[in-house]
């Protein structure tokens, strides 16, 4: 049985990037680990790193509203995505003229949109049932600057966007401030426990399902949590070793991102002792966000360290 170590770009990238909440003054700050009651020790990581607040202030997008047309420019041969805020799923869609495609991700609360003709100035309108109303996209081709690639939406009157109204009212928490293992634990209880989930308003969970292929297997970003009332976001990503060698993969390797922009993480928690995975052992990791006013429903990525295969290729390279 062989264990492979895999430098990871995200332990030195997290000291130089990041952005900076007000309040948040440290450089990098790091704490582990705490002991589990009883023996053995649970693996927590807390973190903070520096860019400026302005890079990730809370966009709101734009407002839709029933029955109002909103334009969306598009491009041929290109995609918009179209990210809805809302815990309100789109029931169904029309489209007047087949000048567009479009494929809706359930999951993740968005449309993509692509122009099925290559000539500009052609115009078409999806219409969308979300709850109980009809929200109306104008959509135009064009080939100038006017051509959207994202565009995030609210919805009028959305009880979900009000609640992260709030957020603006929550001060940014210091790494040692965020209980990150109490939150974990909240969110599983919560996903089993509906009567739990009810007790806890300001808790909101979302199934993300998200897949990457690393070393041979298959490293999900499962689950997000909002926790209305501290601005945190936890993430739970987990994954099972399908290969029959240990793998190295430690919490500092992991990353998020939303629009292509690093967000720094103030904390990780792995229940497992250790960073190796053995062949047919699951894996899970929470990683928290806090104090930047985004939203469970934004566009998030997970970054991991190069695979094995990658770092051969350079190395030979």
């Amino acid at each position: 049985m062989r264990t492979m170590r895999l430098k990871s770009e995200q332990e030195e990238r997290e000291d130089r990037e990041g952005i900076e909440p007000p309040d948040r003054s440290s450089r990098t700050s790091r704490s582990s680990c705490s002991k589990r009651p009883g023996g053995g020790a649970w693996r927590l990581w807390l973190s903070v790193a520096l860019l400026p607040a302005s890079v990730l202030a809370a966009d709101s997008g734009s407002e839709l509203q029933p029955g109002v047309p909103e334009e969306v420019f598009v491009a041929p041969g290109r995609a918009t995505t179209i990210l809805f805020q809302s815990d309100e799923k789109v029931a169904a869609i029309s489209v007047a003229s087949p000048v567009v495609a479009y494929k809706y991700d359930r999951s993740l609360n968005q449309l993509e949109i692509t122009p099925a003709v290559r000539t500009a100035g052609v115009e078409t309108n999806l219409n969308l049932r979300i709850g109980p109303n009809v929200y109306i996209l104008v959509v135009r081709i064009v080939n100038d600057v006017r051509a959207q690639f994202f565009r995030r939406f609210a919805l009028e009157g959305d009880a979900g966007r009000d609640a992260e109204a709030g957020l603006v009212q929550v001060r940014p928490l210091k790494p040692e401030e965020v209980d990150i293992v109490g939150a974990a634990k909240a969110m599983e209880r919560a996903g089993s426990d509906p009567v739990f989930a009810r007790a806890h308003p300001a808790l909101r969970l979302e199934a993300l399902g998200q897949a990457y292929a690393w070393n041979g297997c298959e490293v999900t970003l499962a689950t997000v949590g909002q926790f209305l009332d501290q601005d945190l976001l936890v993430f739970r990503v987990q994954w099972t070793n399908r290969t029959n060698d240990a793998l190295y993969l430690g919490a500092m390797q992991y990353g998020l991102s939303v629009g292509g922009r690093n967000i720094p993480i103030i904390a990780r928690y792995a229940p497992e002792d250790g960073a190796v995975v053995y062949p047919g052992q699951l894996e899970i990791v929470y990683l928290a966000v806090q104090g930047y006013r985004l939203s469970r429903n934004n566009d998030w990525q997970l970054a991991l360290p190069p695979d094995a295969a990658a770092v051969i290729r350079l190395l030979r390279g």
